[in-house]
């Protein structure tokens, strides 16, 4: 069953706009998720469009992943993918399209039921015009650079479940963000 979600970022998000954090060229180098995987207020958008869907046990943690992914946007959508037979007891997927005034992002996030929870991942695809050593110095200094998988894509860590892959692409960089979310 597939299921798409539109509107701009601030009916995503339940922050005040005081709360919203820089857009997201910079939003893209914030390091990890937030811990707080219930919902502690209403749900967003993509998380009541899971919960018409069929879903329960990961509403709160697709609240805070997709609030998370689309903080300090202008604009952003995202497309929903569930188990057309018993939702809540598989996996989830989510696409993302994420508009700020600086970059387009295409971020995924995937969600499963755990015996104590509610597992996720997600991975944020953003071009930078910049070149891969500018982005990893500037953009995501706080990393630590860790290595090269091969010979082109540098490999930028942020603790045991964050990484950051950087991809050159022209004269910019392609960011791949992953991280996994317990």
């Amino acid at each position: 069953m597939g299921i798409m979600v539109s509107s701009c970022a601030k009916d995503f998000s339940l922050l005040n706009e005081n709360d919203i954090p820089p857009p997201a060229a910079t939003q893209a180098a914030k390091t990890t998720v937030p811990v707080a995987p219930a919902p502690t207020g209403p749900l967003n958008a993509v998380a009541q469009a899971a919960q018409k869907a069929g879903i329960s046990d990961c509403l709160g943690r697709i609240n805070q992943v997709s609030n998370f992914l689309t903080a300090g946007s202008q604009q952003s959508g995202a497309s929903l993918s569930v188990s057309p037979q018993t939702p809540n007891e598989h996996t989830a997927s989510i696409a993302f399209e994420i508009k700020s005034p600086q970059v387009l992002s295409y971020a995924s996030a995937d969600f499963a039921p755990l015996a104590n929870g509610c597992g996720g991942t997600y991975e944020a695809v953003t071009h930078w015009q910049n070149s891969c050593k500018d982005v990893a110095s500037k953009g995501y200094a706080q990393l630590k650079f860790i290595g090269v998988i091969q010979s082109s894509i540098l490999v930028l860590e942020g603790g045991p479940q964050l990484r950051v892959f950087l991809m050159p692409a022209g004269t910019g960089c392609v960011a791949i963000k992953k991280e996994v979310v317990y």
